[in-house]
């Protein structure tokens, strides 16, 4: 079995570039893959590709070096699929799934302690989403959600820009399948089990990260913190959103879908939190609530002295008339009286049916001056919102330039990201070419090489037969003259005989 990254997708093959800078065409098949991913194929040896000459080995490894620049840029990993997002979910136990862009699960690990024990022995790894959030629902079903009620909070943020995948569509679909379990196994308990989904930035990620929480808690912890109430890290860590619902009631309100931040809100309260402004704005809310408390208390204590005191002015009056007369002339002797009483107090007498008309101006200008306080504080308090107000609008027109300024960035980032791959593409295309080029060249060359080769052997072996010919012509002729000699020395023979016998 070979392993190589796909550099080209045909109709039917595959062009994949092996670790040792060769390339081999391998046939799909059928195969689902894209440009830059590492495959595991077998080899074929009748469809690879010629061993490259010194110069083609040049120019792959040329195109190597240049691939990697190339696929370092587009996510810096070059082998399977990467986490584009990560999912959240808090029960009490606490867990955080790292998804690739199909919705499989590649990493998962808990958050604390609970969520540590939940995950043990759980396979996830290469699985749908949906399978792993089922097979952890199973198992807090001998746990937490046995006990018949739940605050589960689920956030998504993706970490990916380029990946196709929306974290708002990825919250909303656990969180249905969290809806359907829980309709499912408590049927009649559906009421008591509230769940919130939300899409979260990477900021925000990256602060709960740093803090020890979830997500989904640290998202709590910003809004109620925002609004008023004041929710620590340590209660997070240490108890579950449930729990912390129960102790302030207002936090699950905050978590209602129709009170959850938007993202951008996220973003302005992350960085608010980070300079401190977060504490301040919880400072002053909690003041101003002890401060319309205090107010709220000195009005209901001023009613009270006033009532009192009307009491006591009902019953001195008899007293202060003076007459010994019956119960029928009371009254009549009492409307004397309180005009002289009225009469000394304007004219400033200081006889004894002067005092209650001193004591009354008095009481008069104690409420008045009370009342002028309220007012004051109610005036200031007025000013300090309106300014708060100011405050917010204009931090948040600054954020929102912030963020606007942000967005144009990685557009920007984006757009050269995406000129430099496409130039990166050009270039390797262009190398390819090269190689291809000299491939052709190459055998062009072997080619020729060969039919010039092919054309030496049939020289020589022409030569060869004839030299044999000529061989064999010299060897007749030698044979001939042999035979010449041999037909000479016969004829000699026979001559010499019969002058032989004639000379008898």
């Amino acid at each position: 079995m070979n392993k190589g990254i796909v550099m080209e997708i045909t109709g039917n093959d595959l062009i994949v570039m092996r670790r040792d800078g060769k390339f081999d065409r391998v046939p799909r098949r059928g195969r689902s893959c894209e440009i830059g991913e590492e495959i595991v194929y077998a080899e074929e040896k009748s469809r690879g590709w010629l061993r490259p000459s010194v110069a083609a080995r040049s120019a792959m490894a040329a195109a190597v070096i240049f691939c990697i620049v190339l696929f370092a840029s587009w996510g810096g990993k070059l082998s399977g699929p990467s986490v584009v997002a990560y999912v959240s979910m808090d029960i009490n136990p606490s867990v955080e799934m790292g998804i690739d862009k199909q919705e499989n699960v590649l990493e998962l690990r808990g958050l604390n302690d609970d969520g540590t024990q939940l995950i043990q022995g759980l396979e996830y790894e290469g699985k749908p989403l949906s399978s792993v959030t089922e097979a952890l629902l199973e198992q807090a079903e001998g746990k937490v959600l046995a006990r018949g009620e739940a605050e589960i909070v689920i956030a998504s943020t993706v970490v990916d820009a380029d990946a196709a995948v929306e974290d708002t569509a990825i919250a909303e679909k656990v969180k249905e399948q969290v809806t359907k379990h829980i309709e499912a196994v408590h049927p009649e308990q559906t009421q008591s089990y509230q769940v919130a989904a939300f899409a979260a930035p990477q900021e925000v990620r990256e602060a709960a990260e740093k803090n020890g929480v979830s997500t989904g808690k640290y998202t709590v912890y910003l809004n109620a913190k925002n609004q008023g109430t004041d929710v620590t890290i340590d209660e997070l860590k240490q108890k579950s959103v449930l729990t912390i619902s129960k102790e302030k009631p207002e936090v699950a309100e905050f978590i209602k879908p129709e009170r959850l931040p938007t993202k951008a809100d996220m973003k302005k309260l992350v960085e608010e939190e980070r300079t401190g402004q977060l504490d301040k704005k919880l400072k002053e809310k909690k003041s101003g609530s002890n401060s319309n408390a205090k107010n709220t208390g000195t009005s209901a204590k001023t009613v009270t002295d006033d009532k009192d005191d009307e009491k006591k002015n009902a019953v001195k009056k008899p007293e202060s008339s003076g007459s010994s007369g019956s119960s029928n002339a009371k009254p009549k002797n009492t409307e004397p009286e309180d005009e002289k009483r009225n009469s000394g107090s304007k004219n400033g007498a200081g006889s004894s049916s002067g005092k209650p008309g001193a004591k009354q101006n008095g009481k008069e200008e104690d409420e008045k001056e009370t009342s002028g306080s309220s007012k004051s504080d109610a005036k200031k308090e007025e000013e300090r919102r309106k300014e708060e107000a100011a405050r917010s609008e204009e931090l948040k027109k600054k954020q929102d330039e912030q963020s606007k300024k942000a967005e144009e960035a990685r557009e920007k980032a984006a757009e050269a990201l995406k000129k430099q791959q496409e130039e990166a593409r050009k270039e390797f295309e262009k190398k390819k070419e090269e190689l291809k080029k000299q491939e052709e060249q190459k055998k062009k060359e072997e080619q020729q090489k060969k039919e010039e080769q092919n054309k030496k052997n049939e020289e020589k072996d022409s030569k060869k037969k004839e030299e044999e010919g000529k061989n064999e012509d010299s060897k007749k002729e030698k044979e001939k003259e042999k035979e010449k000699e041999e037909s000479k020395k016969t004829s000699m023979s026979l001559s010499e005989r019969l002058n032989l016998l004639l000379g008898r």
